[in-house]
């Protein structure tokens, strides 16, 4: 993983770059994608990272729909482990959604892409550059509300990927984003037997 060109004269990103890679390195799980090394060559900062041959849990939704509740429950069982290393850790992973989970040939899980992750106990804030991170469809509400993350945000958006997995739907849906992020401040969430009546 390398960083884009156009953010190499930054060093604000190339900072949060190497969090990341600080973030990712000190994680040791089976359901945690690994960093081998971390380093510059020329001006370019890499990330050399495990490659996981396999598919995006995004792909395999995109291409076969909704799995039955028990197979989404065990890939959301591994999702979790991860997160619970994680959050040992003090690290929020803050963008945890189908996109950055890889599914191998096994049905294992694999978390990754810590770009955006927040070390909960670092002096400095890094992520709170006036933005909001992540992706706005598995924010939660306090996100959207611009108040403070833990790491129950990341058990939320787990729950929205569940939601999806199971439903083949989001629990909010919207024109736009900024009418997406009031809906999830404000509203409640659609219940999954609305779309998912099997699932228990």
């Amino acid at each position: 993983k390398i960083l884009r060109d156009e953010f190499r004269a930054q060093p604000q990103i190339i900072a949060r770059f190497k969090q990341e890679a600080k973030a990712f390195a000190q994680l040791d799980h089976p359901n945690i994608v690994r960093v081998y090394s971390v380093g510059t060559v020329g001006r370019i900062p890499y990330i050399a990272m495990e490659f996981i041959e396999g598919l995006s849990l995004s792909d395999m939704l995109t291409a076969n729909g909704p799995m039955p509740w028990r197979e989404a429950l065990e890939i959301g069982a591994q999702v979790a482990a991860a997160l619970v290393c994680a959050h040992d850790a003090m690290i929020i992973h803050r963008d945890i959604k189908p996109a950055n989970i890889i599914i191998d040939k096994t049905g294992k899980a694999h978390v990754t892409d810590f770009g955006i992750a927040k070390i909960l106990n670092a002096s400095s804030q890094l992520t709170q550059d006036g933005t909001r991170l992540g992706t706005p469809q598995y924010m939660c509400p306090e996100r959207c509300r611009n108040k403070e993350v833990s790491p129950a945000s990341d058990i939320y958006s787990l729950g929205v990927l569940l939601f999806q997995c199971i439903s083949g739907r989001l629990p909010f849906e919207a024109a736009n984003p900024v009418e997406l992020v009031q809906k999830i401040a404000h509203m409640p969430p659609a219940r999954l037997r609305t779309y998912a009546p099997d699932a228990p």
